[in-house]
């Protein structure tokens, strides 16, 4: 028997994140929560990748990929270097630091800088965790988080840090590092890729009056867990200018970047700035413009505007009175089960089961064709023989029949029960959190997320969101009412772009979308915006939604525009990721 969720009440306030009452038990922030969701869902990948979760890391590094890859080696073309160097780099006694060298293009733009500015012995520091890479560019070879301890302060530092994923971080020198940020009050998370660490520790060695200028994977601007180092740096530097460095500069780099110039010049413009490359490049160090972050976005995507196209949408937010998310409903992740391929099965596996012990659930976006999912949608599924069927048992094996008894028994030969969310729930074959949505929330999306109304009861893995809504007969209409250019927007500026150009929503940040209210001819328009994202006509159905919801205030001018960046939004998203990969180095 499949159970609908009750709603409960969201509690908020603008300095934390969105709490909602979980029974008599504590109340857990949601961003919390959601950290913990992930790290479950890494472990299950790693245990399904080679069983059970290794305790220690084999090896300096996982050996699963190319050694460059390993360590984040990808290194920085010299006009970069250099032009980063210049702007660092302002007087012949600077010493100057490249805290994760590699091949030494870093410190050989300082030597040549310093040279240029009269000094006879330059003092330049490389440290390198490769050997090779450190003996060849004349610098020490250590891990940059134990030799941090002992490292005097630099008048500039620069560099490409190494841009390892969370995954491939060394638990020796992750816990170094977590402990040096939290000396400087930063929190760290093992979702942090090894480059936040590099950047937050560079800053503590950095002197005062100190420049600092990197290559920086874009992903600052964006990822939840370094909402904390972006604060920091604000209050770090009188000066955080962001750098998009021009297309074609990084050939070799797939992952987006931006070059990060920080220091406390006391003249002229001050917090968050931008740079064009062209400026960068020519010297004009001068010609900054002034990004200051959005109250109601704790990322810096609005960056990924033009300064017009920025003023605009400020200008709208200030005049808008549509209600966060969270006021309708909430959103939550869905199940992880600790191994879908068993304990998720299609209609021809799923007959030795007793029905009473089968939820209906959805996988996979490719099920989800419109804003609907019903009898029919979930037929098809069935048909095209795609996994429909959660095994939901809570009952002890005696009680089961004997060919669930036997596809257990399976599970137990497959070590299935060692695989990391089952071996710490009991019994290991009970999943839990298996309740019954109002809607779904397309986690990733190619094009435009989706909210999803149901007809059919069912579930949804943690590949999708589950939504319930504080009226669950207004569902309908708020799957209808997503679908605006507005509220749309503000997903491309609150998520963050994925692999591939697809755009990720996690549920703290769904729960803060600008929604519009559920007027009845919303109600109307639902069949007809249906067929159109069935179609992947999704511009007519926006067009549909804006006309029904946008306010009235804002002009066709407004429209147009407000179109426009939400297009230029997802066209940037898929251009810039189309190739991305999971290294980006020095």
């Amino acid at each position: 028997m499949l159970a609908s969720r009750k709603f409960s009440t969201p509690r908020y306030s603008r300095k934390k994140s969105v709490e909602y009452a979980q029974g008599a038990g504590p109340v857990i922030p949601l961003a919390i929560a959601e950290e913990q969701q992930i790290s479950l869902i890494e472990g299950i990948g790693k245990a399904r990748q080679g069983g059970a979760v290794p305790s220690k890391i084999p090896g300096r590094y996982h050996r699963n990929g190319t050694e460059e890859k390993i360590r984040g080696a990808v290194y920085t073309p010299p006009r970069v270097a250099a032009s980063l160097t210049r702007w660092a780099v302002r007087s012949r006694v600077d010493k100057v630091l490249d805290p994760s060298c590699g091949e030494g293009v870093f410190l050989s733009a300082a030597r040549t800088r310093l040279a240029d500015l009269g000094a006879r012995k330059p003092e330049c520091l490389g440290v390198d965790i490769d050997s090779e890479a450190a003996a060849q560019s004349g610098a020490i070879c250590a891990d940059f988080f134990r030799w941090i301890g002992i490292a005097s302060k630099f008048d500039a530092i620069i560099g490409n840090p190494p841009f390892v994923r969370s995954h491939l971080f060394p638990e020796d020198s992750r816990a170094l590092a977590f402990d040096e940020m939290a000396k400087m009050g930063l929190r760290g998370s093992r979702l942090m890729s090894t480059w936040a660490p590099f950047l937050a520790l560079c800053c503590k060695t950095l002197g005062e009056q100190g420049r600092l200028a990197m290559v920086i994977p874009e992903e600052l601007l964006a990822v939840g867990y370094a909402e904390g180092l972006r604060k920091y740096l604000l209050n770090r530097f009188r000066r955080v200018i962001v750098c998009f460095p021009a297309e074609g500069i990084f050939p070799e780099v797939q992952q987006a970047v931006i070059l990060l110039l920080c220091d406390n010049d006391s003249s002229g413009k001050s917090g968050l700035l931008t740079m064009e490359y062209s400026s960068l490049e020519e010297g004009d160090f001068e010609a900054v413009n002034p990004a200051a972050p959005w109250e109601w976005n704790g990322k810096w995507t609005h960056l990924f505007l033009s300064p017009w196209d920025r003023r605009r949408v400020v200008e709208w937010w200030l005049q808008s009175d549509w209600q966060p998310f969270y006021s309708y409903g909430r959103v939550e992740v869905g199940i992880v089960t600790g191994d879908n391929s068993f304990f998720i099965l299609n209609r021809e596996e799923a007959r030795r089961f007793d029905g009473k012990h089968l939820v209906p659930i959805v996988t996979s976006a490719k099920d989800l064709r419109g804003i609907k999912f019903g009898a029919d949608d979930f037929k098809r599924v069935l048909r095209e023989s795609r996994p429909a069927f959660l095994i939901n048992l809570a009952e002890s094996k005696g009680r089961l029949s004997a060919s669930e008894r036997s596809y257990l028994e399976l599970g137990e030969r497959e070590q299935i029960p060692e695989r990391y969310k089952c071996r710490v729930r009991e019994p290991w074959y009970a999943v839990p959190s298996v309740w019954a949505p109002d809607g779904l929330l397309l986690r990733q999306a190619g094009e435009m997320p989706r909210l999803v109304h149901l007809t059919k009861k069912c579930t949804a893995t943690d590949t999708i969101h589950r939504v319930t809504w504080r009226s669950p007969k207004l569902g309908r209409r708020h799957s209808v009412s997503f679908m605006n250019t507005w509220t749309l927007m503000a997903g491309e500026l609150m998520g963050r772009s994925y692999g591939g150009g697809v755009l990720e929503l996690m549920p703290s940040e769904a729960n803060r979308l600008p929604m519009p209210g559920p007027s009845q001819a919303l109600d109307e328009a639902f069949d007809a915006v249906d067929e159109r994202v069935r179609s992947r006509n999704f511009h007519d159905a926006v067009s549909i939604v804006d006309d029904l919801v946008m306010p009235c205030w804002m002009s066709k001018e407004d429209r147009s525009a407000a179109g426009g960046i939400l297009s230029k939004l997802i066209s940037r998203r898929k251009v810039r990721s189309a190739a991305q990969v999971d290294v980006v180095g020095h």
